[in-house]
């Protein structure tokens, strides 16, 4: 492996494992535990955001960097260690990164204002604005979900990733399927409802890529590859 290839797999690596951690502090940080539900009263979502105002704030500037740096950061450097072994995939998966990305900046803004405008508010501007910010994150899961789909093909075909990770992959592809039509009121199918477990499984599958490739078992995947692909004309001809 060249020294190039190594370090882009320690900056991916720190890049996915840097997505788990912030969105993890900025969990306890802005009380996101606690976020009212969909179908709150406007005087509730009101009280969340001005008592939790200035947590909310340094959490969703965390999620920033997180999702909207970080995570595509690591996908580029996830398609730059793949190369041609990712073909079409690969590509794919950077592009829809890249879109899901920008939605969740659109939703991150719309909480943003939620937190800021809170104390000052009517009832009814503060729901729409939080409502902004539950539609507009489950609006990303659209992309996502071809996304991951996309790396588990890119990254099984390059071997370039455990299969129990992989699984672990499709699953969140599925969690963020039904994010995509969580657009009830209230319910399963809301925003508040079992779409909220969709971001927790994608920053533990960010972790687990940046783990996979700090204990090496991607970069020898990796170097194995190219070998395999040598040997095979030879072993179908023998």
């Amino acid at each position: 492996m060249f020294a190039s290839d190594a370090r882009t797999i320690r900056l991916t690596a720190l890049a996915a494992l840097g997505v788990a951690l912030l969105y993890l502090l900025s969990v306890p940080i802005g009380s996101l535990s606690s976020v009212p539900a969909s179908d709150a009263s406007g005087a509730t979502i009101i009280h969340f955001f001005s008592e939790h105002r200035d947590g909310i704030l340094v959490a969703l500037a965390l999620n920033g960097i997180a999702w909207c740096a970080l995570m595509p950061a690591a996908f580029a450097g996830l398609r730059a260690l793949l190369g041609v072994r990712g073909g079409a995939a690969a590509a794919v998966a950077l592009i829809c990164a890249g879109v899901e990305a920008a939605l969740i900046g659109v939703a991150l803004v719309f909480g943003a204002l939620a937190a800021y405008a809170a104390p000052n508010v009517g009832g009814e501007l503060e729901t729409v604005l939080a409502d902004g910010l539950g539609i507009a994150t489950n609006a990303s899961a659209w992309p996502t979900v071809p996304c991951v789909i996309a790396l588990v093909l890119a990254a099984r075909r390059g071997g370039a990733l455990p299969r129990p990770l992989l699984a672990f992959a499709l699953l969140v592809a599925a969690l963020h399927a039904v994010a995509a039509v969580s657009f009830a009121r209230s319910g399963a199918l809301s925003p508040s409802g079992i779409a909220l477990a969709a971001p927790p499984a994608f920053a533990i599958l960010m972790a687990s890529i940046g783990v996979s490739l700090l204990r090496g078992t991607t970069a020898r995947a990796l170097e194995r590859a190219p070998a395999e692909a040598a040997l095979s004309p030879s072993a179908g001809r023998s």
